[in-house]
């Protein structure tokens, strides 16, 4: 008698077969082999006994009267389609035409009468491991399903074609609607474009299945499945977090308007008093009335890039490009910050400049961006250092280049200066005070205006911001390096 199977082998089996001793045989055989038997007696009792109980494995007489083997077979195989249920005949028919015609009917496996427990037993194991690698794998799947039904993004998985293949229930209740399923759908009906316009698409405006319009946010994956492409997007519904940014940007520019108002009142009683205009007062009351109104004016400083912040990021603000005289502007920046300068006994360098071909800018604007690179490099440089000032032009770009003398830029910090409060220096103990705005302020004020803006530096050896436009014209010169005198001239 062959060896019972261990209780992870232990298959539930349903035999079905007219002849009451070879049931009874069959289904002895099975128990001692440590199965769970259930044995009926025709066709009609097996389909219904497959229908009514959970099975594993079925073995079937194939010439019962009525409803033959080969008809259940068949039927089992039409109507159980959710899983994988192994249907073994047995019939002591000799020849291969029966296994033939067995197999091509639904059949998995072929015993012939009289049935050896061996043999038996060994195809019994084979199916229970089978089965056991089945059961684990939809264990798999519904474990997956289960994940991406509860992810809160809508994920849509895409072929080829563009036909929506699979979809998680945030996609279904997003996009689906009453009357129509995603599955099946092309992507020009779902998302209004082609597939292969949509790959290159990161943010868009798309249609909910009740017809409400909202912003997305499109993630694209892509992946192969036997030799085919498969794109898989995630979708965020941007409608919150756009929301919450007008919040931020009204809070912002609120808060920042009744500020402006009331510091604009005390800085112009503090010039008053610090000028001596107010009365003569004692010597120690004007230098605090100017320290108040140096560190008002930081203040106020601060509240303009966050003006300035809310309407770059609510697309509020206007930009009135015109032909200007890069030379001009720079003058009139540098003009603007000496008497700061003076104040911290730095000198400003401005080397001599050449006509410089007109550029298409904003110029309130760029000496906004001007001011701020001027002021964050005299805040690095020390009492009698210098910085220099250069424009300069090629064919097709005029750049500015402000140089300073101070300790320079981290190499690691230099990859986010550009970015919003980004901070050298992020404790409340930096010596030099600032709200790690100005930087991003004027890189967005100068990509609006078609430029880029840019730093050279190496730690301890000073740093060098600069900012280039393409110029307005076509006229081409060459000067090399002419446009820029040896000397220059200092303030």
């Amino acid at each position: 008698m062959p060896q019972s199977v261990v209780p992870s082998q232990r298959l539930h089996i349903l035999v079905a077969d007219d002849i009451p001793s070879s049931r009874t045989q069959l289904t002895e055989m099975l128990k001692s082999l440590g199965h769970q038997v259930m044995a009926v007696d025709s066709g009609e009792a097996a389909l219904r006994a497959v229908s009514q109980a959970s099975l594993d494995l079925v073995l079937l007489d194939l010439l019962m009267p009525g409803m033959t083997g080969f008809d259940v077979a068949q039927t089992l195989r039409d109507t159980v389609t959710e899983r994988w249920l192994p249907v073994i005949v047995m019939s002591s028919l000799e020849g291969e035409q029966h296994l033939i015609y067995a197999h091509s009917s639904g059949a998995d496996d072929y015993l012939v009468r009289p049935v050896s427990p061996s043999m038996l037993d060994a195809k019994l194991r084979h199916y229970a491991r089978v089965l056991g690698m089945q059961n684990r794998l939809a264990g798999l799947a519904r474990r997956q399903k289960v994940i991406n039904d509860n992810i809160l993004d809508a994920v849509v998985t895409l072929d080829e074609l563009g036909v929506i293949r699979e979809c998680n229930q945030a996609a279904s209740r997003l996009l689906a609607g009453a009357n129509r399923q995603l599955p099946g759908q092309v992507a020009e009906v779902v998302f209004g474009d082609a597939l292969v316009s949509l790959l290159h698409v990161t943010t868009t405006t798309l249609v909910s299945g009740d017809g409400r319009e909202f912003p997305a946010e499109l993630v694209w994956s892509s992946w192969r499945e036997q030799g085919r492409m498969q794109y898989t997007l995630v979708i965020h519904d941007l409608t919150e977090r756009r929301r919450i940014e007008r919040m931020k940007d009204e809070f912002l520019a609120t808060v920042s308007h009744e500020l402006r108002t009331p510091l604009t009142s005390i800085l112009g009683a503090l010039g008053l008093i610090s000028s001596g205009l107010a009365g003569t007062l004692p010597k120690q009351v004007t230098e605090m009335a100017a320290i108040a109104k140096r560190n008002g004016e930081r203040l106020g400083k601060l509240i303009d890039d966050v003006l300035d912040l809310t309407k770059l990021e609510g697309g509020q603000m206007v930009f009135n490009p015109r032909a200007c005289d890069l030379g001009d502007l720079l003058m009139e920046a540098v003009n603007g910050i000496k008497p700061y300068a003076d104040t911290e006994g730095v000198n400003l360098i401005l080397g001599a400049m050449e006509n410089c071909p007109p550029v298409r800018i904003d110029p309130d604007r760029c000496l906004q961006v001007l001011a701020n690179l001027l002021s964050n490099a005299l805040k690095h440089s020390n009492r009698g250092d210098a910085i220099r000032v250069q424009l300069t032009f090629d064919d097709h770009l005029a750049v500015i280049k402000i140089k300073d003398k101070g300790p320079g830029v981290d190499p690691d910090f230099r990859q986010r200066m550009f970015e919003k409060f980004s901070q050298a220096d992020a404790t409340d103990q930096r010596p030099q005070g600032g709200s790690g705005l100005g930087l991003y302020v004027s890189r967005l004020f100068v990509e609006r205006m078609g430029g880029r803006i840019f730093c050279e530096s190496r730690p301890g050896a000073g740093a060098t911001f600069g900012v280039e436009f393409p110029l307005a014209t076509n006229q081409t010169r060459n000067v090399g390096n002419d446009a820029v005198s040896s000397q220059g001239q200092e303030w």
